[in-house]
């Protein structure tokens, strides 16, 4: 009912110019495109929390004393070091 509706505007960066041409070349959604996303979604979540586990525990067995109650999780995430690297960047331009 919403196949002919609904358009995907595809772009990589927030630069106006790369906006501009995605919203004048909108393209139907690939179904195969967004099962791989679903995929991709779920085994970042499933990896993201086995290695948060072990990361917590390993943390708290080898460094308890040096960390205190500092660190009561550490979480890791395949998006969390390239996000981390952009603030540390941006912050360093600022600087």
């Amino acid at each position: 009912a919403f196949r002919d509706r609904i358009f995907r505007a595809k772009f990589s960066s927030l630069v106006a110019a790369d906006l501009k041409h995605a919203m004048a070349n909108l393209s139907v959604p690939n179904l195969n495109e967004s099962l791989s996303v679903d995929a991709r979604r779920e085994i970042d979540l499933r990896l993201g929390v086995a290695f948060s586990r072990f990361q917590t525990q390993y943390f708290r067995t080898h460094f308890a004393a040096q960390l205190g109650s500092l660190a009561r999780t550490v979480t890791y995430g395949p998006c969390q070091m390239p996000t981390l690297w952009f603030c540390v960047h941006r912050h360093c331009q600022i600087q």
